[in-house]
């Protein structure tokens, strides 16, 4: 249960990032809301950080694509890097914690 709610909080993430892509040119803060989205939501599933990381960075480059403002490859691809290293960065904090709370 816990894993389908992070799943689905991350997709809304990654929707609401995609909306605000396209409403502002503010890229520092996308940067980190991206990266602060995905790691704490690969806290919640660690074990599907990788689901969770297309969740939240796969939508930006899928509505630059729809709305025509980005040739291929979409500039939006980088989202979704910056997506999985904050996925990755989540899933190697729970995994150490994991590790120092069974030892």
């Amino acid at each position: 249960m816990k894993h389908a709610t992070a799943i689905a909080l991350a997709l809304l993430a990654g929707v609401l990032l995609a909306i605000y892509d396209l409403r502002t040119d503010d890229t520092g803060i996308e940067v980190g809301l991206l990266l602060i989205a995905s790691l704490l939501l690969a806290l919640l599933a660690p074990k599907r950080w990788w689901l969770v990381a297309l969740c939240v960075g796969l939508p930006i480059p899928i509505v630059e694509l729809a709305v025509g403002h980005a040739s291929l490859p979409p500039p939006g691809v980088a989202a979704l890097g910056v997506a999985i290293v904050g996925a990755v960065l989540g899933f190697a904090i729970a995994r150490a914690a994991m590790t120092t709370a069974a030892s």
